[in-house]
């Protein structure tokens, strides 16, 4: 009995482990494919950001710059970036209210020290003749 129970529980738990979130994962991006709509701002598998203009069936049509639309496979969406069904996203400038806001602001984690990002600088490099450049970082000269 005690050499059929092991099997039995590792069954388990792989199906816990490995099979329910995945079922999640599919039902959240059904869910996601049937939502979208015209108006909706999505970003696609390969990293397109674009707004919806129009859905027609299995296609979908994305507008990419002013005038500039192309079609598109509704499966090819990865993810919703605005809704416009739903209420605009809260701006990150605003302070996290309740216990997160109180343990934002105890250890210095926020917008200020999250939206800092490095940006390269070119600078000449004279000690080669001709026109090569380096890219430095700004962190690395301390302008951050």
């Amino acid at each position: 009995m005690a050499n059929l129970l092991l099997p039995v529980l590792l069954l388990a738990i792989m199906y816990f482990f490995l099979i329910v979130p995945q079922k999640k994962k599919q039902k959240a991006q059904a869910d996601l494919m049937s939502s979208i709509g015209p108006g909706d701002e999505v970003i696609t598998s390969g990293g397109i950001y674009g707004g919806v203009t129009e859905v027609d069936g299995d296609s979908v049509y994305l507008e990419i710059a002013p005038d500039i639309e192309i079609k598109i496979a509704r499966r090819a969406i990865a993810d919703r970036v605005y809704s416009a069904t739903r209420p605009a996203p809260v701006s990150a400038a605003a302070p996290p209210s309740g216990l997160a806001g109180r343990l934002a602001a105890r250890f210095g984690v926020g917008p200020s020290k999250a939206a800092v990002r490095s940006e390269a600088v070119l600078v000449e490099d004279e000690s080669v003749e001709g026109a090569e450049a380096e890219v430095v970082d700004e962190a690395d000269q301390g302008k951050i």
